[in-house]
């Protein structure tokens, strides 16, 4: 069973969640840094609310400090008045005309005052409108960050689910791998032991067929003297027929006797011819039957090795 072409090895998935790790890393790196410059605008927005605060309390001074000077100018004018009735004295005519030189140097001060006014009134807007404008660019860079973190959530879930999934095709794979190879461990021991059996018998024949080559040699050797002796008979019964005849019945039964042990003779030449080539062919065939087994059991440990390499 192969399965390299179909499923990932362990190299491959090492290397994808490697890949994926770096993507984490990244997508961590860009949330630090999002959190870091939305830090640095809050910052910047604290420090723009803290200068609003403080012109609006500068304001609020100047606008004490003209009540003040306009409290001042109505007790002055309310002095001219009772100068223009005749009803102050010599005394209070010097202190008017301090008066009046102190009215002017505060018209001054007022219009100075009233400038400046209008100055940081301008410039307290621009800073509203800068505050808003950071404002509004804080809240958008919010939420693209948190945007970009969600993506970064999904992302990083997304890779989480393909490793979990990957990790379990994995296990699978590595289970049914390990079935194939107990499997095929199980089929390579009873083809060792079909093939020490074979071995065995194979002896045992060789044992026969060692057996079988003395006994023909020796029924060989029998039927030689047989022969000789069947030869020897023949010439005896020429002998005797010249010397002594006999009668026909006696001769008979020589000739059947002779008969009988030529055909003994021929019938042990091919039992021992026909025993000769079952043995011979039972070990050609158990010599290919071990061959066949041994390049069998070759395949299976090469078929195991690499499925132990693969594994």
């Amino acid at each position: 069973m192969s399965f390299g072409d179909q499923n990932p090895t362990f190299d491959e998935l090492m290397e994808v969640v490697e890949k994926q790790q770096e993507v984490i890393e990244i997508c961590e790196q860009q949330m630090e840094a999002s959190r870091m410059e939305s830090r640095k605008l809050a910052e910047e927005g604290e420090k723009k609310s803290e200068i609003i605060r403080i012109l609006e309390e500068a304001g609020d001074l100047l606008r004490a400090e003209i009540d003040a000077l306009k409290s001042e100018n109505k007790q002055l004018e309310q002095r001219k008045k009772e100068e223009k009735d005749g009803k102050g004295t010599e005394s209070e005519l010097g202190t008017v005309g301090e008066m009046r030189m102190r009215c002017k140097e505060l018209n001054y001060e007022l219009e100075r005052l009233k400038t400046r006014q209008s100055s940081l009134e301008v410039e307290l807007e621009t800073e509203k409108k800068n505050h808003g404008f950071a404002r509004s660019e804080l809240e958008e860079e919010k939420r693209l960050r948190s945007e970009e973190k969600k993506q970064a959530n999904e992302a990083i879930e997304s890779m989480r689910t393909e490793m979990r999934e990957n990790w379990h095709k994995q296990q699978e794979t590595l289970s049914t791998n390990q079935m194939e190879i107990a499997r095929m461990r199980t089929e390579l021991e009873i083809k060792e032991q079909r093939e020490k059996q074979l071995e065995r018998h194979y002896e045992d024949i060789m044992d026969e067929i060692t057996e079988t080559r003395k006994e023909k040699a020796s029924a060989m050797a029998r039927n030689t003297a047989m022969s000789a002796e069947n030869a020897e008979l023949r010439a005896k019964i020429q002998q005797l027929r010249v010397k002594l005849p006999r009668s026909e019945h006696d001769l008979e039964d020589m000739s059947k006797l002779l008969a009988d042990q030529s055909h003994l003779i021929s019938a042990l030449r091919e039992e021992v011819k026909l025993l000769a080539r079952k043995l011979e062919s039972d070990a050609r065939d158990h010599r290919q039957s071990i061959k066949v087994l041994r390049h069998e059991k070759r395949e299976l440990e090469a078929r195991i090795e690499n499925f132990l390499h693969v594994e």
